[in-house]
């Protein structure tokens, strides 16, 4: 799974804990956990956020859906 961007590795390992019935298993759960709006969750899982704001989220983000690295 390496050659995937970070968007379509999130977007698989949201569906794998939707299977498992594990959390979180949408952006909005995420963004629910984080206090975060779902339209800022999706802008840096899409990589359209940049800095080192954005790539911690993106870290707190996948540890969070059990993604690894």
């Amino acid at each position: 799974m390496s050659n995937l961007t970070y968007g379509e590795r999130m977007t698989i390992q949201l569906l794998r804990n939707k299977k498992a019935g594990l959390q979180p298993s949408t952006q909005q759960a995420i963004a629910k956990k984080f206090g975060l709006s779902k339209m800022y969750v999706s802008s840096i899982i899409a990589e359209k956020q940049h800095g080192e704001k954005s790539d911690a989220w993106r870290k707190k983000f996948a540890a969070y859906a059990g993604m690894e690295n």
